[in-house]
């Protein structure tokens, strides 16, 4: 029994660090404009680094590599970059505190959007892109011929009937700080919606978590579709009687989101 009990509790422990090892590695991304300096040489990837913006803050020595840190302010990224063999193994992002960034300073990058850049704290600041397929309530002209039971024969009809449409579309999606909207496509709209802003409605209700993103909008009365975003997947759902299923690309091409 004691056997038994001592290999379940070190395959306990084993899994856990399995998990944990998994974990850290899923949060290693390396930027999309920094992935193709991989394996490049040490001075050379250094000087592109600079001429990309970004700033050597430090770093640190292991026995086989080395580890630098830089800090691109316009992007708010902090890069951990390992060197081994003179060469570039690895550029991968990390939390701003490795860079010595923290306290007042906004890490929010300003160039999209429709926040302010001239913020005190740090916000959440996301653009994305969505696209997929959904259904929506829509109107048809629909003619032919219908029973009259008065006149005992089929009599011609026509008239406007209420229709479910399937589409292939997009929605754009922009947060930032407690904040946030989304631009429907023209196709998504049913034929009474609510006014916009240029295409935008104010999305209510919203929930930011690490890894989810929950909220609705208002399109009439009756239609208010409720919006799920999974961080980790990129996937996004709207529920209501205008309903959509897509995956979502960052706009600004630093980080999943």
């Amino acid at each position: 029994m004691k056997r038994t009990h001592i290999r379940r509790f070190s395959f306990a422990w084993a899994m856990l660090g399995a998990l944990a090892f998994a974990s850290v590695a899923s949060a290693q991304v390396t930027p999309s404009d920094v992935s193709d300096l991989i394996g490049a040489r040490g001075a050379g990837g250094e000087s592109e680094l600079a001429a990309r913006g970004y700033i050597n803050v430090g770093g640190r020595k292991g026995d086989d590599r080395a580890w630098t840190y830089w800090w691109n302010e316009r992007r708010g990224v902090c890069l951990t970059v390992a060197t081994s063999q003179g060469r570039f193994s690895s550029l991968v992002s990390s939390p701003a505190a490795d860079c010595r960034q923290g306290g007042d300073q906004s890490f929010a990058p300003p160039e999209f959007g429709f926040g302010s850049p001239a913020q005190t704290d740090y916000r959440e600041h996301i653009a994305l892109i969505c696209y997929g397929e959904g259904q929506k309530y829509g109107t048809e002209s629909q003619s032919g011929y219908q029973w009259d039971n008065d006149k005992k024969k089929y009599v011609p009809r026509s008239g406007f009937v209420t229709t479910l449409q399937d589409y292939n579309t997009s929605v754009t999606v922009e947060i930032d700080g407690d904040r946030a909207r989304i631009r429907p496509a023209k196709n998504m709209l049913p034929p009474l919606h609510s006014s916009s802003d240029a295409g935008w409605y104010d999305i209510s209700n919203l929930s930011i978590s690490r890894d989810m993103i929950r909220g609705e909008f208002k399109l009439n009365g009756m239609n208010k579709p409720k919006m799920t975003i999974d961080r980790r997947a990129g996937h996004i759902t709207l529920d209501g009687l205008t309903k959509f299923s897509g995956m979502c690309t960052p706009l600004d091409g630093d980080r999943r989101f």
